[in-house]
């Protein structure tokens, strides 16, 4: 058959560039939310290291900044921890009614719970209308939900309808459509249109590959802040063992040594406090996952 052959390869190559792709997504995906544990524990942690500090008298006045520091950068958390709970359980259910209508294969939508919300929220931030999705309604609802799922970063250049929509469905993951139409279409699997098929998948798969490795670039970065909230928790933690076992609660009375313990301990839960905010910056490219049917290569 006329470049059948030409449109068989074409699409291998464009499936196996999918693959990859969408294995560096779910890389993104899982280290979100491993971090997003972190800095939910990291704010325990936080926690405990204002009680102790609160139990300590004659604290010098070096340290009131930094102290306030710490519990502001906390509370900011918190603060957006509760706001993007009700935000992420609005756009779940407003986006989820439509997203499925793109899902090819697995569980769906469903599958695609308030935590991956959640974890992709802290770590990316939110495209927001400014107006809560509660108090919109059709066109304007839908929009609003897949714009906040797709994220800030997740929807670059403020895509974010176009990117959210897809990351509701990453259990299933919508189509990707080539020159306006989809590969699996009957239209395009004639002979005739087997050229046409193969050049507009290898342009395709240039895209892929190029956006995967933006995507490997934020891998890096997500690893990156991850190490530094675990490292920066391990010596939080060990500082703060090692100051509540001390018989004092009087800096007045701490040796030179526990004075420095101290010092050390307060800078390392403020340097917590920051990374706990933190967000991954990435305006390149729209994050979505690609699905493509098993038959499409023949």
């Amino acid at each position: 058959m006329l470049n059948s052959a030409y449109k068989k390869e074409a699409m291998a190559n464009y499936k196996k560039a999918v693959e990859e792709y969408n294995r560096s997504y779910k890389t993104i995906v899982d280290l979100s939310s491993v971090l997003y544990k972190k800095r939910l524990g990291a704010v325990e942690l936080i926690g405990e290291v204002e009680t102790y500090i609160n139990t300590i008298a004659n604290k010098p006045k070096q340290f009131e900044k930094t102290i306030s520091d710490i519990n502001v950068n906390r509370r900011e958390f918190e603060s957006e921890i509760q706001k993007l709970e009700i935000e992420s359980k609005e756009a779940i259910n407003v986006g989820g009614s439509v997203a499925g209508v793109g899902v090819l294969g697995g569980v769906g939508v469903a599958a695609f719970g308030p935590t991956i919300a959640m974890a992709v929220a802290t770590t990316f931030g939110t495209a927001s209308t400014g107006t809560a999705i509660s108090a919109l309604s059709g066109v304007a609802a839908t929009n609003a939900a897949l714009a906040w799922l797709g994220g800030g970063a997740l929807a670059a250049g403020g895509g974010g309808m176009a990117a959210g929509q897809a990351f509701l469905a990453l259990a299933g993951p919508v189509g990707w459509a080539i020159g306006g139409t989809a590969l699996v279409g009957a239209g395009l699997l004639l002979n005739s249109k087997n050229k046409k098929i193969a050049e507009e998948a290898e342009s395709k798969t240039k895209e892929v590959y190029r956006d995967r490795a933006i995507f490997e670039k934020m891998v890096v970065k997500i690893k990156q802040l991850l190490t530094q909230t675990i490292e920066c928790v391990k010596n939080t933690e060990s500082r703060l063992k090692n100051m509540v076992s001390k018989p004092s609660k009087d800096y007045n009375s701490f040796s030179d040594l526990e004075k420095a313990d101290f010092e050390s301990l307060v800078n390392n839960t403020e340097t917590l406090s920051k990374l706990i905010n933190e967000k991954i910056g990435n305006t390149e490219t729209h994050c979505k996952p690609i699905n493509i049917k098993s038959d499409d290569t023949k």
